[in-house]
């Protein structure tokens, strides 16, 4: 399922919230985000394809595609596609290393412009925001009117994203989140689009019901199975039948295909809890040398309880992440004794995992790529327990200090592990963000 039915759908089904009625929500989507603010920002890559780029490689030779400018799309290029099969796709597009705090900060000053219009502003991703227009619109009349006066205050808002920050975005306007976020991709990009209520049924049963915010690939593939190639297909299906296949899912999704949603506009979203940190790499043309992912793992690990330190979390679940080929990818986990937020017993998890998949025999391709993660995560506020091995030796502890205050004072590549030297640096600037 997607971000937007997970944390938008389902939150509200799950609080049993209702909506206010003659609601009109503003769904903003920048456009091609990451690389618009590098071509804002650097004249040389504008007009041209630019590639941004996650990636621990200086030169950007391996991690996946984060964002690519409209002139690389032409040439197929798209996020989360390995770095190296868009330098096959494009040799000569410009490849960069993605640079989240400037994003981020242009984030907040979008989220400031949208304050302007309303206080109801919930920043749903690094590119996207909710704008609850309903409180500026009570006092038109009639009904035409108030989408009239959205209209104005949606133009009028990307003109001054495009005046004060040199970017462009694409708007949807509708009744609720859902109508708002499917109308902002109908005309992309710099685009400004209304769909008012009576407008749903005709504009959405026509459309693929992978249209629909909520229907990933598993989900196409079923509800195929089923006979449902549209969303209006769905909308006619019974919602006993749906809610009896896919539960809670399956009547979230009825109530979309006919263009409901009562998920309220939620403030303050920028500061919701982070559930998990996670890192991962492509590996060009695969590997089987076990020596080099368990030394890849290495750096990965590195690199993610780097992040989990920075910020103050210590975490207990630790995941691992493959792709065998180009087709097969799974997961694994396990759960440690004690919250950690050290290096070693995350690597160690990890690694016994690696090793048990790689003696299952299930590896008949290389391994392109390799991720891990730590969720179920708390706050180091919150304490954790010490085990009687760190009260007898906390060196590792201490010495983790004192190269985080390295790294702080002098930058991420002052100091590297020694198996970590080579074609590129896993615990590198890049992946420690």
């Amino acid at each position: 399922m997607t971000q937007y039915v997970a944390h938008g759908l389902l939150r509200a089904a799950h609080q049993g919230r209702t909506a206010e009625r003659g609601r009109c929500v503003l769904h903003l989507d920048m456009d091609a985000y990451f690389a618009s603010v590098e071509q804002r920002d650097v004249p040389l890559y504008r007009g041209r394809p630019l590639v941004v780029c996650h990636t621990s490689s200086d030169f950007c030779r391996h991690g996946v595609v984060a964002t690519a400018s409209y002139e690389a799309r032409r040439w197929g290029i798209k996020a989360g596609m390995s770095v190296w099969e868009a330098r096959s796709r494009c040799p000569h597009a410009c490849f960069v290393h993605a640079d989240i705090p400037k994003y981020l900060h242009n984030t907040r000053l979008l989220r400031r412009l949208c304050e302007r219009l309303s206080p109801r502003v919930e920043v749903f991703s690094v590119d996207e925001l909710f704008v609850d227009l309903t409180p500026l619109l009570r006092r038109c009349r009639p009904e035409e009117r108030r989408w009239e006066e959205a209209l104005r205050l949606g133009r009028d808002l990307k003109e001054e994203i495009r005046r004060k920050l040199g970017l462009t975005a694409s708007v949807g306007i509708g009744p609720n989140k859902l109508v708002a976020k499917m109308a902002s991709e109908f005309q992309k990009p710099d685009g400004l689009t209304l769909i008012i209520p009576e407008q749903l049924p005709g504009i959405l049963a026509p459309l693929p019901v992978d249209r629909l915010v909520g229907v990933g690939e598993r989900m196409r593939r079923h509800l195929r199975a089923m006979g449902v190639e549209t969303v209006g297909d769905l909308a006619r299906a019974p919602r006993e039948v749906m809610e009896w296949k896919f539960g809670l899912v399956g009547r979230l999704l009825w109530e979309a295909a006919h263009g409901r949603d009562e998920s309220p506009v939620v403030p303050g979203e920028e500061e919701q809890e982070v559930k998990s940190f996670g890192h991962s790499l492509s590996l060009r043309g695969g590997t089987r040398d076990l020596e080099y992912l368990e030394n890849t793992l290495l750096g990965l690990c590195d690199a993610v309880t780097r992040r989990m330190r920075r910020q103050g979390y210590l975490g207990r679940t630790v995941s691992l992440r493959l792709r065998v080929g180009y087709a097969m990818g799974y997961a694994r986990s396990r759960t440690l004794p004690e919250y950690a937020d050290l290096t070693s017993p995350v690597y160690a998890a990890a690694r016994d995992l690696l090793r048990r998949e790689a003696s299952s025999g299930l590896w008949t391709e290389p391994v392109t790529t390799v991720g891990v993660s730590v969720s179920q995560l708390r706050r180091r506020e919150e304490g954790r327990q010490i085990t009687i091995w760190e009260c007898l030796d906390s060196r590792e502890e201490r010495l983790t200090a004192v190269l985080d205050a390295l790294r702080d004072r002098y930058g991420e590549g002052v100091v590297t592990r020694a198996s970590l030297l080579g074609d590129f640096a896993l615990s590198g600037m890049n992946l420690a963000r």
